[in-house]
């Protein structure tokens, strides 16, 4: 019996042969190891960065310089923020977006000898928003573009171009509010008339400031989200309604103290400002932080709800 139970230990067991790697057995290659170090991916990106440091420095000067808002720096953090915490499904990027993020870079160089700076920065970051898509193919590409292309400094431009249409709207629109409280206020160009007195609406008022961020937040939203291009640019709509019409109710709710109408503390214009603004947050946050009908479709299907971040924001499921 013992015999036995050592006979029965040793079923399976061959000898070496230096021809095979066991009697009877075909040699099987052992796996390759892995490279260490960093991946080749992050590599890529690395190199692609580097190709596109002329950009980096004139975005670097003109969000420094004074020339314009410091607001692109948040739309970079933001993007900073995301690839950092989605850098365990970083993947090596298709071929045809590398051709596709290579061919940008080389455009965007050629681009500062025929363009203005700007244009050509925009066209590096979409080199950056293609490789990015292409290597977290599971992380909506849209509003990573749209944060990148939010980066740039386009506030003064906006400003320079937008600012009088807006501030004509602005007044236009604010009348009827103010005639439905009893005040009989006529639309004059950019300003507002009132008993022979003028009450402009100033660049400030002209809510460019307050569109940036609605957009930045929208683009947020959307990624958070999980969202589609076509959606995502359906919250970007959005954004842009509600922020205009929250700026048109500040411009009208702020006739009243440039008026005379009622005290004016120095805090009441700051205030009336952040109210508007959240104001306009709130649809922006009702609308873009939905989950698309896709994946709640996808997710009810696989037995659970959406994953929630905080604020009730659903987010991609994996």
């Amino acid at each position: 019996m013992a015999d036995a139970v050592v006979l029965n230990a040793r079923v399976g067991r061959v000898m070496p042969n230096p021809l095979f790697g066991a009697r009877g057995q075909l040699p099987v290659a052992a796996p390759r190891a892995q490279p260490a170090g960093v991946p080749r991916q992050w590599w890529l990106l690395g190199l692609l960065l580097a190709a596109l440091w002329p950009h980096g420095v004139w975005l670097a000067r003109r969000l420094t310089d004074g020339s314009d808002e410091p607001w692109g720096l948040l739309a970079l953090a933001t993007v900073l923020v995301l690839v950092v915490r989605a850098r365990r499904e970083l993947v090596m990027p298709a071929r045809a977006a590398l051709v596709a993020g290579g061919a940008l870079a080389v455009l965007a160089a050629l681009a500062t000898f025929v363009v203005p700076p700007i244009f050509a920065a925009g066209m590096a970051m979409l080199a950056l928003a293609t490789f990015l898509a292409s290597a977290l193919p599971r992380r909506p590409a849209a509003p990573m573009a749209t944060l990148l292309l939010l980066s740039l400094p386009v506030i003064a431009s906006l400003q320079f171009y937008l600012g009088y249409p807006l501030r004509l709207a602005t007044a236009h629109a604010a009348a009827p509010l103010l005639t439905l409280a009893g005040v009989d206020a006529q639309a004059a160009g950019a300003a507002l008339l009132w008993q022979g007195g003028t009450i402009l609406v100033d660049p400030p008022c002209a809510g460019i400031g307050m569109l940036w961020v609605g957009s930045w937040a929208a683009a947020l939203l959307s990624y958070l989200s999980g969202a589609s291009a076509r959606r995502t640019l359906a919250n970007g709509c959005v954004a842009a309604v509600a922020v205009f019409a929250a700026n048109v109710l500040r411009n009208a709710l702020l006739f009243f103290p440039e008026a005379g109408l009622v005290p004016a503390p120095a805090w009441l214009h700051p205030a009336i400002g952040l109210a508007a603004f959240a104001a306009a947050l709130l649809p922006i946050l009702a609308f873009a932080g939905r989950a698309p009908v896709a994946l709640r479709a996808v997710s009810r299907s696989a037995g659970r709800a959406p994953a929630q971040w905080p604020g009730g924001i659903a987010r991609r499921t994996r």
